[in-house]
């Protein structure tokens, strides 16, 4: 067996196992709360209007509201719930597009736990009680968008459609 100073080699390779040993049971004879699990981000189905949260907090509940105030885009769902929407590739035309933000919507979204902030996955609309695929199309390229910024492959201005489902929501 190969020594080194007084400790033979073999005990030298067990001591990160056993340092770990120790703080584990110090940790447990302390009483200590074993770490809470951080809650699950749920994907849910939502269906309501574009409000301006800060305008929706001044009718419902008299906050203070600037004259020249940032629109705060939110969903106002149908039970009445406002979820404030985070911007991100699938709600960029909530926030650029006055057209999306007057229609009734169904959106897929991650609801954030804790929050009311959600993160769109899908956007859908209804008309006459049918969902509706709703999308950018350059009619040049035959390209569908999520998005209204101009054709990427063209450059050319794109146009707003909606179109029924084929298929059920999933």
């Amino acid at each position: 067996m190969i020594t080194t100073g007084f400790v033979p080699e073999r005990t030298l390779r067990s001591w990160p196992f056993i340092a770990a040993l120790l703080v584990v049971l110090v940790r447990l004879a302390s009483g200590a709360d074993p770490p809470e699990k951080t809650p699950a981000v749920r994907t849910v189905e939502l269906r309501g209007r574009v409000v301006c949260l800060p305008e929706e907090m001044n009718q419902r509940h008299g906050a203070a509201l600037t004259t020249n105030h940032e629109h705060l885009w939110a969903l106002k769902a149908d039970d009445g719930k406002c979820y404030t929407f985070l911007r991100g590739k699938f709600s960029e035309a909530i926030f650029v597009d006055d057209r999306i933000r007057q229609k009734d919507l169904v959106v897929k979204v991650r609801l954030f736990p804790g929050t009311q902030a959600i993160e769109v996955e899908r956007l859908r609309t209804m008309k006459a009680g049918v969902t509706q695929d709703i999308f950018y199309y350059c009619e040049v390229c035959a390209i569908e968008s999520v998005s209204p910024e101009i054709c990427a492959c063209c450059r050319e201005p794109v146009e707003l459609r909606e179109r029924p489902l084929k298929e059920p929501s999933k």
